[in-house]
C-alpha cells in the first residue's frame, strides 16, 4: 500500500527526471548556438565602422559612416574628406567595398572566409595611367596579418584589382613601366595574374 508520502515522493522524482531532462536539453542548444557563434560573420559595413582612421586617413571615422548611410539609402556616397577634397564609396555588399579616395588613389577591401575564421585583404592602387597597389590582410580586428602567408607575390611592380564575384584577385605587371619612350609602352601587352581564393590563400586558377 502506497502512503501519501510515497506518492509525493514519486512525483518528485518524475519531476525532478524531467526537470532533469529538459535541462539537458537546454545545454545541448547552448553549446551547438555558442559552436555556431565562434565563427560569427562580419559584414563589411561592420568592419568599416570598427576600421582604425590610420589606414584609410583620406576619411575620418563618420565620413566613412555617412559613405555607409548613403550606400544603404541608394544614394550617392560622396563626402568631403579630410583634405578638402570629395571622395567616394563607390561599390558597398556585404563582403566587398570600393572607394575612390582621389583621382589617382581607390581602396578596395574584401572579406575573405575559410571554415573557421574571416579576414580582410585591403588593396591600395595609386596612380592614374601608371598605377601601383599594394596588398595588406588584417583580421576582422583589424590586426595586420603576414601578406606572404595568404599570397605569394615577386618583388615586381603591380597593379591589383579584386573580382567580387569570382573572389578572385587579378594582378598586372607594371614592367612594361621601365620602357624609355611612352610610345613604346603602349605597345607592351601587359602580363596578368589571376589568383582564386582557396583553402585560405590565393592561388592561380
Amino acid at each position: 500500500m502506497f502512503t501519501i508520502c510515497d506518492r509525493v515522493g514519486d512525483n518528485y522524482s518524475v519531476e525532478l527526471s524531467v526537470y532533469s531532462l529538459e535541462m539537458k536539453k537546454l545545454f545541448i542548444a547552448l553549446s551547438l548556438m555558442l559552436a555556431n557563434g565562434a565563427f560569427a560573420q562580419t559584414t563589411m559595413s561592420e568592419a568599416l565602422k570598427s576600421m582604425p582612421d590610420s589606414l584609410m586617413p583620406y576619411l575620418t571615422h563618420n565620413n566613412r559612416l555617412d559613405c555607409i548611410d548613403f550606400c544603404e539609402a541608394n544614394m550617392k556616397a560622396e563626402v568631403r574628406n579630410v583634405f578638402e577634397g570629395k571622395s567616394e564609396l563607390l561599390q558597398l555588399t556585404s563582403n566587398y567595398a570600393l572607394f575612390r579616395l582621389n583621382d589617382a588613389s581607390s581602396v578596395e577591401l574584401v572579406l575573405l572566409n575559410t571554415d573557421a575564421q574571416q579576414f580582410i585583404c585591403m588593396i591600395q592602387t595609386y596612380g592614374t595611367d601608371l598605377r601601383e597597389s599594394v596588398i595588406s590582410f588584417y583580421t576582422t580586428s583589424w590586426q595586420q596579418l603576414p601578406t606572404e602567408q595568404f599570397l605569394s607575390t615577386s618583388a615586381e611592380q603591380y597593379a591589383a584589382q579584386f573580382d567580387a564575384e569570382q573572389m578572385m584577385l587579378i594582378l598586372e605587371s607594371n614592367n612594361y613601366l621601365n620602357r624609355p619612350a611612352m610610345e613604346e609602352q603602349k605597345e607592351i601587352e601587359k602580363l596578368q595574374i589571376k589568383l582564386k581564393w582557396a583553402s585560405g590563400r590565393f592561388k592561380k586558377s
